[in-house]
């Protein structure tokens, strides 16, 4: 009978204790080697949100800093208190340039534009739809601006019907206005429902949930260069400032239409609108009279001329920054002040990109609002 080799079994245990060994360590190795990885990329993700952070903090700066720029440059700007108009002082670009940093900021006025809490006027009741005399004058420009986009045709009826239910949305009361004004009775109908605001709006994205609108989000799209929201429902628009090419860039100013007689809904034609502001002074007219005589004379027709005005109370301080791979946009809300000399800053917007002309369907103006006390 053979004699096993006790030696032989012996070095088979030490082989195999061996190679246990080196597995362990070939585990402890990858183990401590996938950390590492883990851990460096936690650290380097770390730097980076930091180092985003603390650049979007400096871009911040800098754009609240073109606040005070904007003051000292209006409070000595050669500006007639009575009057303002484009290509005054106050509207230049301002470079901004320092180390690693570039941008733009400009003052552009705010009543360039309608301001939607302008409609906040009950409807005359006792006139029925069709008749001009059941709207105030902005109301009655409201309705002729919604019937300006070739592409997005609306008749008169259906202009008005629109407007009802914005007037609903800013009044105080749960009452309908009309054929097409909405309550609480529409918006809690829906399938996802909620209360109408019954205040004035806080923002032109706020139109998207109007009765009408919230079935036209194009129509929003197409109002938004048009339109604004400003804190009181008395701005009325300048017709100083008012470009004579609509920022769409398709032909004359969509808000140049909305002018007319009192008694007429209907838009104006732009071959009037063309006419109306070629007779525009290169330094705007100085008073409001001035507007009416203008037209009354080209048109042989008394405008509808409440709301229309020669200069303004608010503007919106456009800002641009870009400071390394920070790209920061903001609008501020500035008001003049009792001297005509002043400007505070009362609100201020992030936004992903300035207004500029609309060439797709996507909200580029949407972001946070806040409030400057």
């Amino acid at each position: 009978m053979p004699c096993r080799n006790s030696n032989s079994g012996a070095g088979a245990t030490v082989a195999r204790q061996q190679g246990t060994v080196l597995v362990l360590v070939l585990l402890i190795v990858a183990l401590v080697a996938a950390l590492s990885v883990k851990f460096a990329a936690q650290y380097q993700l770390g730097l980076a949100r930091a180092e985003s952070r603390w650049h979007g903090a400096q871009a911040r700066a800098f754009l609240e800093g073109t606040e005070e720029v904007a003051k000292l440059m209006f409070s000595i700007a050669d500006i007639d208190s009575g009057t303002d108009f484009l290509g005054e002082d106050w509207g230049a670009q301002v470079p901004i340039e320092d180390d690693g940093v570039t941008g733009v900021a400009q003052l552009v006025d705010a009543s360039a534009q309608f301001n939607l809490n302008d409609l906040r006027t009950q409807l005359v009741a006792d006139k029925p739809i069709g008749n001009a005399e059941r709207y105030s004058s902005p109301q009655r420009r409201f309705i002729r601006l919604l019937q300006t986009f070739p592409d997005l045709p609306l008749n008169q009826n259906e202009a008005e019907y629109l407007l009802e239910a914005v007037v609903d949305w800013i009044d105080e009361d749960d009452n309908e206005s009309g054929m097409g004004g909405a309550e609480s009775n529409y918006y809690q109908g829906l399938k996802n429902g909620y209360r109408p605001a019954n205040a004035p709006f806080k923002s032109v994205d706020e139109l998207r949930l109007v009765r009408g609108f919230n079935e036209l989000p194009q129509l929003v799209m197409r109002l938004q260069p048009f339109v604004t929201v400003l804190p009181s429902d008395k701005v009325g628009m300048n017709i100083n400032t008012i470009e004579a090419i609509s920022p769409l860039g398709n032909g004359i100013n969509n808000l140049l239409l909305t002018l007319n007689d009192a008694n007429n809904l209907e838009p104006l034609s732009p071959a009037e609108a063309e006419q109306f502001i070629a007779d525009r002074p290169e330094t705007g007219f100085a008073e409001p009279a001035a507007i009416s005589e203008s037209w009354n004379r080209l048109s042989g027709r008394n405008l509808d001329s409440e709301g229309l005005r020669t200069d303004t109370d608010y503007f919106w301080l456009n800002a641009t920054v870009q400071l390394v791979d920070q790209r920061r946009s903001m609008r501020t809300l500035m008001q003049r002040g009792e001297n005509r000399k002043e400007l505070k800053a009362i609100q201020r917007d992030d936004v992903f990109e300035l207004p500029t002309v609309v060439r797709n369907d996507k909200d580029k103006n949407s972001g946070k609002t806040e409030l400057v006390d």
